[in-house]
């Protein structure tokens, strides 16, 4: 039988490949004891300012299980981004691609009831041939998912098929209700070898088998399956195949169940014939302390947190998470949006493109087999840098080869706001999605609802989600007159209340994902107090704040009785009545206010209560409903804390001084023509503009960081770097770049 023996154990590691052997063991000072899974931007990934891409070399002792005939592989969930494996000094091979699968075997090549030198090479450099070329992420470097050494019979399951499991399983709904499971299997040394497979349902009972057969795709059928439903009933049915030689066994085992979707340009998603509109979160995987080398524990604590929320669906965004995530979501019934990090494209750099198809077919078929996975997202905010012919071709084959290698599933692509209605990049995948900032990057959160119904009336074909929509908050800042870029609770919450009222109302929008479960890691940013981080999270990078945002979808989504009273670190407060906001899913909500009743109100998630008065000193306010409760004292003060109000330590320019009489915002900033306020993309792309950036910012141009900021506007660049700008050096900049016609203009 397949066995299969954990290597997450003690490994050597040393940053850098300077005079380096594979053959020999590393050593000297700067090689230091860890334990896989390891990540080296544990602490520099997500402190903001520079992090260390580069060269992380890793070796273990390994003893491969002395048995005649038996193959031997080594496997790795996860190593970021390019990985090369040494067996004794021999290069087994390198894998392109950070977030995958992938194995090499050492057959023949290590000392069975002996011992050999396993030295793993991983490198996070930045590269222009491996996605995620860009994005507004760190890219954590380091083995950081589990390593294993699998021995298995001569006669086996293909481990070297993409990293799959060596069976790849189709499963869908005959019209009668019949499920069919469609069986592919792909095997090596077999070429004597018989199979044989069953299906066992949710209860245990065996209700498909066939045996002692040829290791061909074939088709088993099961009679009236019990469906996958999602949350209300996510049934698991599990697929056993043996593989038999010469007395000898090879096993694979894995879950799948029986479902179908759709999704209706006018009527949003629907799972096994019922209307299911599909309310959810992004993810990203890294967290507070191990960067990406999060534990199955980690794991198990975010999905508790998603359950909390109440969400249906979840996009867990920018490339392939770990296959526990995925089997998480089979098992709680979430519905996942899963994509490869397609963040750029240049349809000049073919190298790009190959290893994108290379990512997205191990994505596909390292996780087909999984309920959950309704959508294979193709891109993110790939047009950043405009569009062309070209990037529709390319995006063409990778739709092409996505249906290619599973026709069951939904394509899908995240576009970024200024991507035409009309564009044929929302005609290439199945559906589509927005990644839309309306009230905080531009524009005002009430032009929501324009957009959905513009969009819908020009396409009434398209069926259109929402990817990304989401404010920074530090849960440090509060106001009782929150506004946009306060980066306070109280912003965020109005900001959700308005965004998502505007989405929940329109059914033809199959689903929207805020932006984001969790604050994750994006060591260029340093805005609204903190550096190395994006906060638009609902929960802190620690896990251990809920914001109260999060309240907000919880008073939406979830089952679970519960009421949250808002503020509670907004501690102290100056003024002698205040109002008091409280998330629930009740129906009513009582106020008591130092233990004197207040106010009861009914309502539908969101009670408001004016005029609540507070004494001098502390005061205890709790909101009840039912028997849930929730309690907050606040200190009235004589004076306003200042510490709740965000100062930019680094205002930048003002640019309403640059206004002069005639001269309004479309004076300085005319649309058909270049400015501070176009996108590092847009301006990079054009020679002329380039080289005026190159000329008044040298500081800007010499940092490969910003430079790789694509999708920020200059005058965001600039302004963070205003010290190395004099502001009429600035002012000449935009008067100089504004001489220059952009191309639908010429």
């Amino acid at each position: 039988m397949r066995n299969k023996t954990s290597l997450c154990r003690e490994w050597r590691f040393a940053k850098g490949a300077e005079n380096f052997d594979p053959a020999k063991p590393i050593s000297g000072a700067a090689a230091e004891t860890v334990t896989v899974p390891h990540c080296w931007n544990a602490a520099d990934g997500a402190c903001g300012g520079e992090y260390y891409r580069g060269t992380g070399i890793y070796q273990t002792a390994i003893r491969v299980p002395q048995d005649a005939g038996a193959c031997h592989f080594l496997e790795f969930e996860g190593a970021s981004s390019v990985c090369r494996v040494y067996l004794n000094g021999t290069l087994l091979g390198e894998h392109r691609g950070g977030y995958s699968t992938f194995r090499f075997e050492i057959t023949g090549l290590c000392t069975p009831g002996g011992e050999d030198l396993l030295t793993v090479v991983v490198d996070n450099s930045p590269s222009q041939d491996v996605e995620p070329a860009t994005g507004d992420f760190t890219v954590f470097g380091g083995l950081y998912r589990p390593v294993w050494l699998i021995s298995t019979p001569a006669a086996h399951f293909d481990l070297l098929y993409h990293g799959t499991a060596g069976v790849l399983l189709t499963p869908t709904l005959a019209e009668n209700g019949q499920g069919l499971l469609k069986i592919d299997p792909h095997t090596a040394g077999a070429e004597n070898a018989r199979m044989s497979c069953e299906i066992i349902d949710p209860a245990g009972k065996t209700v498909a088998a066939v045996t002692d057969v040829r290791p061909e795709p074939l088709t088993l059928e099961v009679e009236h399956p019990t469906l996958w439903n999602g949350r209300e009933h996510p049934a698991l049915y599990t697929f056993a195949a043996h593989l038999t030689d010469g007395g000898q066994t090879d096993e694979v085992r894995m879950t799948f169940g029986f479902r179908s979707f759709h999704v209706d340009p006018d009527s949003g998603f629907s799972l096994n014939g019922t209307a299911m509109p599909l309310h959810g979160v992004a993810r990203h995987q890294d967290r507070e302390g191990c960067g990406y080398a999060v534990s199955e524990a980690d794991l198990a604590e975010d999905m508790a947190i998603l359950r909390e929320l109440g969400a249906n669906t979840v996009r867990l965004s920018h490339y392939q998470h770990a296959q526990y995530f995925y089997d998480l979501c089979d098992r709680e019934g979430l519905v996942v949006w899963a994509e490869i990090p397609m963040l750029a494209m240049d349809p000049a750099n073919k190298a790009q493109f190959a290893n994108a198809c290379d990512q997205l077919t191990e994505l596909i078929l390292q996780n087909q087999h999984h309920p959950s996975i309704c959508f294979w997202g193709l891109q993110n905010e790939i047009a950043v840098e405009g569009e062309s012919l070209a990037m529709y071709s390319e995006m063409e084959e990778l739709q092409a080869l996505a249906k290619r290698l599973d026709p069951t599933r939904l394509t899908t692509s995240a576009n970024l706001y200024c991507v035409k209605d009309n564009s044929p990049l929302n005609q290439i995948t199945d559906v589509v999605a927005y990644n839309i900032y309306y009230g905080w990057y531009y524009g005002e959160v009430e032009e929501y609802g324009e957009f959905f119904d513009r969009f819908h009336a020009e396409n009434p074909d398209v069926c259109l989600g929402v990817s990304e929509y989401g404010v920074d908050a530090n849960p440090a800042f509060h106001s009782d007159t929150p506004k946009r870029k306060d980066y306070s609770e109280e912003y965020q919450c109005a900001f959700h209340e308005a965004a998502y009222s505007a989405m929940a109302k329109r059914p033809f929008v199959w689903g929207t994902y805020v932006w984001n479960l969790f604050d994750f890691g994006s060591a260029l940013r340093d805005e609204g107090g903190t550096k190395g981080k994006n906060c638009k999270g609902l929960v802190s990078y620690d896990r251990k704040t809920r914001k109260d945002a999060f309240y907000y979808y919880k008073a939406q989504w979830s089952d679970e009785p519960f009421v949250h009273l808002n503020g509670r670190r907004y501690r102290d407060r100056a003024a002698e009545e205040i109002t008091v906001r409280v998330y629930s899913n009740a129906k009513e909500v009582a106020l008591t206010v130092n233990g004197e009743a207040f106010q009861t109100k009914s309502g539908d998630k969101v009670f408001v209560f004016e005029h609540v008065p507070l004494k001098m000193g502390e005061n205890t306010v709790t909101a009840a409903a039912g028997e849930v409760t929730d309690t907050v004292i606040w200190n009235r003060t004589e004076q306003p804390n200042p510490a709740y109000t965000y100062v930019d330590p680094n205002p930048g320019y003002n640019v309403k001084n640059w206004f002069t009489l005639g001269q309004s915002e479309e004076d300085l900033f005319p649309a058909d023509r270049y400015s501070l306020m176009d996108t590092m993309g847009d301006l990079l792309a054009n020679p002329q503009t380039a080289e005026l950036i190159r000329q008044a910012c040298p500081a800007l141009w010499d940092d490969p960081r910003l430079l790789g900021a694509k999708s920020f506007t200059l005058f965001k660049l600039v302004n963070r770097l205003s010290g190395s700008f004099p502001e009429d050096t600035v002012k000449e900049l935009n008067r100089k770049l504004g001489e220059i016609a952009k191309p639908a203009a010429q």
